[in-house]
């Protein structure tokens, strides 16, 4: 079984999207430069504040995405979605994702609704049987139509500010990028990852990279982004997201085909669309 060398992941074409979460010492030579000493600034709460991008998806509106996973072997299989989502003032967010190719899965959808303080909702439709299925509890954990991001993540459903304790760590350079690097750990022990570390872009506030660490404390995926782009309202988003299990050798590649902001219908949001 082949497994991946990290340094070269990320590739030079392809994949995002939003969403929503990248190992050692030659990742760290390679990549990044950490300073020496913690600098002032924000802190790590702060940070958590105005972050944004953790979702595949941000904002309110509908895009098309490519996803692209590939197995310890290289075998890749490409898929095409839309998603949905609807960013209410309350903080509450709705997504629907659904896939359009191949035939196989197609109308395939994931309906999440999060509402701040509360656990997310989300529920799976799968053609073939005919109606959808409650995804709960820690089937949120589970991997997402052989993805490498769990349901909890594909949907945006991962509160950080709310489900992580966080502690600021030296600033680092990702790519040329200054960033913000922060340590979170979960508040409950029921949590899939011992710790998270995160790398912030200063500018954005968008997550560069995210490291995801075992029960055991060692690195289990890593999530990178990239090909940053401004919308026509000006805010920039990462068009290609990379996310790797590190020990299974496999990895998930997301890329942002079109997008269009806007409000989009509540009736999207519901168990009723979901069955359509």
């Amino acid at each position: 079984m082949r497994k991946w060398n990290i340094k070269t992941m990320v590739p030079k074409h392809l994949r995002v999207i939003s969403v929503g979460a990248l190992t050692a010492a030659s990742v760290a030579a390679a990549l990044f430069t950490t300073g020496a000493a913690k600098p002032a600034g924000p802190s790590a709460t702060e940070i958590l504040d105005h972050l944004t991008g953790t979702a595949v998806v941000s904002g309110s509106g509908q895009a098309e995405l490519g996803l692209t996973t590939e197995n310890a072997r290289g075998q890749q299989r490409t898929n095409r979605l839309r998603i949905y989502r609807l960013e209410s003032d309350d903080g509450t967010t709705r997504q629907l994702l659904e896939y359009l190719d191949p035939p196989d899965v197609r109308g395939t959808k994931i309906l999440s609704i999060n509402e701040p303080g509360k656990a997310a909702q989300i529920w799976l439709y799968l053609p073939a049987v005919g109606r959808e299925r409650r995804i709960a509890g820690s089937a949120m954990q589970d991997q997402f139509m052989g993805t490498d991001f769990t349901y909890d993540e594909i949907s945006g459903g991962t509160t950080y500010k709310e489900d992580y304790t966080a502690e600021r760590l030296a600033d680092a350079t990702v790519d040329g990028r200054e960033a913000y690097v922060l340590r979170l750990t979960p508040k409950s022990p029921d949590k899939k990852y011992s710790y998270v570390q995160m790398w912030v872009w200063k500018e954005t506030y968008l997550p560069l990279r995210i490291d995801f660490f075992d029960q055991s404390r060692r690195l289990e995926k890593q999530l990178l982004t990239a090909d940053f782009r401004q919308d026509a309202q000006g805010k920039v988003l990462p068009y290609r997201i990379t996310m790797a299990s590190v020990k299974a050798g496999t990895r998930t590649l997301v890329q942002l085909l079109s997008m269009r902001t806007g409000d989009v219908p509540e009736e999207y949001f519901t168990l009723r669309y979901l069955r359509r």
